[in-house]
C-alpha cells in the first residue's frame, strides 16, 4: 500500500521542476486508490470510501472502471440508489437486483419457512453431535484448508455414495429425509443417489458476496452442446457451521431456472445460523449477497454445501494426489497422501446409524420473498457505453437477467486468498513449469483469478473482480454467443 503524498509538478515541456536534492513523491495509482477504498469500506469508513473511489474513477484504464463499479455497489448499499444509477448508466449497466435486496431493507420484513419444491429452511437441523463432529472437521486450523492449500484457484467439491459410511453422508441422510417432505414433486420419481460436497469459509467482518450462479456438473459442462440443459442435482443445500445471522451476508435463492426465457420474480433470503440448513431446488439460481462489513464479528463464516444428485449423475473427477494438486469438481475421495479424511470417519461418533430426525417441519428461517428480484437502470436518453471490464458478481448486468442461463464451455472460479496465499500464487505463476496462467498486470495476481479477498493484517483488502476485454474476448467460444459463466465469490459456492 502506497503512502498518500504531494503530486509531482511539471513544466510546459512535461519536465520535472521538483529540485534534484528532494525525491518526490509518487502518485497515488488509482489501483492503490481502489484498495485503500476497501479498507476504509471494510473498517465502516464509507464516505472515505467514497472519496477514494471517485479519485480513482477520475483515472483511465480498468481500474477506473473498477472504482465506478465499486461506487456502484456501495452506494447502493448504503441506500443511495440514484448514485448508484448514474455510476450504472457510466458502466453501461441495464439492469441490477432490486434496491432492497442490495441495501438490505428487505432483511426487515417478515419471515416465512419458504415454499414446497422451491426453497426452505430447517433450524436445528442435524443432532448435536453430528453437527459437532462436522464443525471439528472444518474448524479455521483442520487440515482440510490446509492440505487443499485453500483458498484454491479453481473450484473443488468430493462426490460420495449415499452408501458410504462418513460424516458427511450421515448429513446428506438427514438432509435427504428433509428434502423428501419439502420437494415432493422434485423427489417422487427420483431417488438420491450420490452426493457431492464442498464447503467454504470466510473470514470474520468479511461483507463480501458471491456472485449469482447455478449448481451444475461443471465436467459436463465444458462440452455442453448449444441449447442443451446442463445436468444439476436435484436439491442443493447449504449447511451453517457458524455465522452470526446479525453478522454475515445473506444466501439469496431465486425462482429463476435454467430455462432460457426464464427470469427471477421472487427471491428468498437466508439469515446464516449455526445448525441452519437451507434447501432449494438444485436449478435455480443463487448466490451470497455482498454487505457492509462488520469489523466486530466472532469468528468466520464456514458453510458445508451439499448437492444431492440423482440419476444421471455428476461426471467425477480424479482423486487428487496430493495436497492442493489437480483439484476438480466431483472428485472421488483419496485413499492416501492426505490426513483430513481421518476426520469425517463415522468412529467420531458414539454410533455409526442413521441419525435419528430430530426436526420436521420447516423453521419459518426466510425472508417473505422479495419482488420484483431485478430492476431496470434509469438510463440517459441515447445508448449507454458498454464497458470494456467484465465484472462477475452479477448484481449489476449488462444484458436481460435471462442470459445468466447462456453458458460457455469453460468456467472461471472465484475465492478468497489470504495474502501469503496470493504471493505464493504469483511466485507459481511466473514459473516455467506451473500450470497456471501469467500474472495479470492489473491486479498483479494469477489471471484466473477475478473476483477474490486479500486478507492483510489489520485489515481486509478486497480484489477488484474483472475480466480485462482482451481475457473476456479470449474466452468466448468459437459460435461467439455464449457468455462466461460465473460460480459463488469463492466460487462453486453457495
Amino acid at each position: 500500500m502506497c503512502h498518500l503524498g504531494a503530486h509531482r509538478q511539471f513544466d510546459a515541456m512535461g519536465k520535472s521542476t521538483a529540485g534534484s536534492a528532494r525525491r518526490p513523491s509518487r502518485v497515488v495509482s488509482a489501483k492503490d486508490l481502489v484498495e485503500q477504498a476497501k479498507v476504509a469500506k471494510d473498517a465502516g469508513q464509507h464516505q472515505l470510501a467514497l472519496e477514494k473511489l471517485q479519485q480513482a474513477a477520475k483515472r483511465g484504464r480498468a481500474q477506473s472502471e473498477v472504482a465506478r463499479y465499486e461506487l456502484a455497489l456501495l452506494h447502493a448499499q448504503l441506500g443511495q440508489h440514484e448514485e448508484s444509477n448514474r455510476w450504472l448508466q457510466e458502466l453501461g449497466f441495464a439492469w441490477k437486483l432490486s434496491p432492497a435486496i442490495l441495501d438490505g431493507t428487505c432483511l426487515l420484513g417478515s419471515h416465512t419457512p419458504g415454499e414446497e419444491n422451491l426453497v426452505v429452511a430447517f433450524d436445528d437441523a442435524l443432532p448435536l453431535e453430528l453437527l459437532s463432529s462436522l464443525q471439528d472437521a472444518f474448524k479455521p486450523e483442520a487440515a482440510f484448508w490446509s492440505e487443499h492449500c485453500y483458498p484454491t484457484p479453481g473450484f473443488f467439491s468430493y462426490n460420495q455414495s449415499l452408501e458410504e459410511s462418513s460424516l458427511t453422508t450421515l448429513a446428506a441422510q438427514t438432509l435427504e429425509r428433509l428434502a423428501a417432505k419439502s420437494f415432493p414433486e422434485v423427489l417422487q420419481n427420483q431417488r438420491v443417489t450420490s452426493l457431492e460436497w464442498w464447503a467454504h469459509s470466510r473470514p470474520a467482518g468479511s461483507g463480501s458476496g458471491r456472485q449469482l450462479h447455478y449448481d451444475l456438473d461443471e465436467v459436463d459442462l465444458r462440452a455442453l452442446e448449444e441449447a442443451a440443459t446442463p445436468k444439476h442435482p436435484l436439491v442443493s443445500c447449504v449447511l451453517y457451521l457458524s455465522g452470526s445471522a446479525s453478522r454475515c451476508s445473506v444466501t439469496m435463492v431465486t425462482d429463476q431456472d435454467l430455462q432460457p426465457e426464464s427470469r427471477a420474480k421472487r427471491a428468498w433470503l437466508c439469515e446464516p445460523k449455526v445448525n441452519r440448513a437451507l434447501l432449494f431446488n438444485g436449478k435455480l439460481l443463487h448466490g451470497v449477497i455482498p454487505s457492509l462489513a462488520s469489523p466486530d464479528s466472532q469468528g468466520p463464516r464456514i458453510t458445508l454445501m451439499l448437492g444431492l444428485w440423482g440419476t444421471p449423475g455428476p461426471s467425477c473427477s480424479p482423486a487428487p494426489e496430493g495436497p492442493g494438486r489437480d483439484l476438480g469438481p466431483n472428485m472421488h475421495l483419496p485413499e492416501k497422501g492426505f490426513d483430513w479424511p481421518a476426520a469425517l470417519e463415522v468412529t467420531r461418533l458414539s454410533s455409526s446409524k442413521k441419525p435419528r430426525l430430530e426436526v420436521t417441519e420447516a423453521s419459518p428461517a426466510l425472508l417473505a420473498p422479495v419482488s420484483p428480484v431485478w430492476c431496470t437502470v434509469d438510463t440517459a436518453t441515447g445508448s449507454p457505453k458498454r464497458s470494456s471490464v467484465d465484472f462477475l458478481g452479477k448484481w449489476f448486468l449488462q444484458e436481460a437477467p435471462e442470459q445468466l442461463q447462456r453458458f460457455a464451455p469453460r468456467t472461471i472460479e472465484v475465492e478468497e486468498v489470504s495474502m501469503e496465499e496470493l504471493e505464493r500464487l504469483r511466485a507459481a505463476s511466473k514459473r516455467a513449469d506451473a500450470q497456471m496462467p501469467p500474472v495479470d498486470f492489473n491486479t498483479l495476481a494469477p489471471t484466473s483469478l477475478r473476483s477474490f479477498v486479500v486478507h492483510e493484517e489489520p485489515r481486509m483488502v478486497a480484489v477488484p473482480q474483472f475480466l480485462s476485454s482482451e481475457e473476456l474476448e479470449s474466452q468466448r467460444s468459437p459460435r461467439g454467443t455464449e457468455k462466461l459463466r460465473r460460480r459463488d465469490f469463492s466460487v462453486r459456492n453457495e
